[in-house]
């Protein structure tokens, strides 16, 4: 399912209900109450990492900060300025991930590419300290986009974005810095399952918006307007929003609140901290493995995008994520690498 309006008028509505709006409203329960009383505070968080992977010898990586960019030796590091530029971002205590290496490994093959797989934040942190640092690690990615503006001249329609939840929305940041000070967009955003928790009715200077970035395009895969009920937001905020099989809940998966009554005590334990934002390691792969299933199939779906000859991943567009059955259009654009040529032809 595809929906190209940003922030349809009756999701606003359903996601005012009484218990969206006590869990994540603007009462601020969860962050303001719960937060203030129980969870620590971790202090400043490191510096953003940039690891640096070139077409020309894509198994090597290069470490990169913005402190030391000057000492970085870019003439000789293989960066093309007139390749595509790339950022893969990571969402919530998601530092190592092999989702990012999966995707630069594929995008590698694709076409020749530069690639950063950004490592932001700390373990420690709980969900909503990181949601309150944002504004830092968004700042961090602009600041080091202009370095390669000004080192390289690049072309900021050749940067794109590739965030997951709250990667998604430091993409967003980063786009909105860009554009207020180079006075120019970048190319391209990729949102995969834009996180939901806190940013329900949040101002658009504060989250992804289809005004970030050239073109901006979404895959939904945990829509949900509280984080008992998913952990992605369902509003259409891209140029294109994709729904896989509904955008709420994945083939395979459970709903999230039915892992608070699973018999397995581990499962239940790491829910409980899922919901509001503490978790070690270990628990972040019983998360990833179990909890998190619809909201990390964003990731899936979209390397199948890249990756899949055989599978071709069609949508048609609706006037609401929910109402699929009405007034749903027979066009077919597809969620793919080259989706920004659908757009160009409607």
């Amino acid at each position: 399912m595809l929906n190209e309006s940003p922030y349809e008028v009756d999701e606003l509505e359903d996601c005012s209900g009484f218990q969206s709006s006590i869990l994540e409203g603007s009462s601020g329960f969860i962050q303001k109450y719960f937060e203030g009383m129980f969870l620590l505070r971790h202090g400043e968080d490191p510096e953003t990492k940039f690891m640096f992977y070139s077409y020309r010898d894509p198994m090597t990586v290069q470490y990169v900060l913005n402190s030391n960019f000057s000492d970085w030796d870019i003439e000789r590091s293989g960066f093309d300025a007139s390749a595509n530029t790339v950022f893969i971002i990571h969402g919530f205590k998601d530092i190592g991930s092999a989702w990012q290496r999966k995707i630069k490994n594929a995008l590698m093959k694709i076409d020749k590419h530069n690639v950063f797989i950004l490592e932001w934040g700390q373990t420690r942190s709980s969900y909503e300290e990181e949601i309150l640092n944002i504004p830092n690690f968004g700042s961090h990615l602009a600041t080091f986009i202009g370095n390669l503006k000004i080192s390289k001249d690049i072309d900021l329609q050749d940067v794109y974005l590739i965030g997951h939840s709250i990667g998604s929305h430091i993409a967003g940041v980063a786009g909105k810095i860009i554009k207020e000070k180079l006075k120019r967009s970048i190319g391209r955003i990729t949102a995969l399952d834009p996180a939901g928790p806190n940013f329900y009715e949040n101002d658009i200077s504060e989250r992804l918006h289809s005004s970030d970035a050239s073109f901006v395009d979404v895959i939904h895969t945990n829509a949900a307007c509280n984080r008992m009920q998913g952990w992605g937001l369902p509003y259409a905020i891209g140029h294109f929003d994709f729904y896989p099989n509904g955008g709420h809940l994945q083939p395979g998966c459970k709903e999230l609140v039915n892992y608070l009554f699973d018999v397995n005590l581990t499962v239940a334990e790491v829910v409980a901290k899922a919901l509001i934002g503490t978790m070690d390691s270990a628990e972040r792969e019983v998360l990833d493995k179990h909890i998190a299933c619809s909201h990390t199939r964003s990731f899936d779906v979209f390397l199948a995008s890249l990756t899949s000859d055989a599978c071709q991943f069609l949508a048609v567009k609706c006037s609401s994520w929910k109402n699929t059955n009405l007034a749903c259009a027979m066009t077919t654009p597809q969620l793919s690498w080259d989706i920004t040529r659908t757009r160009t032809r409607r």
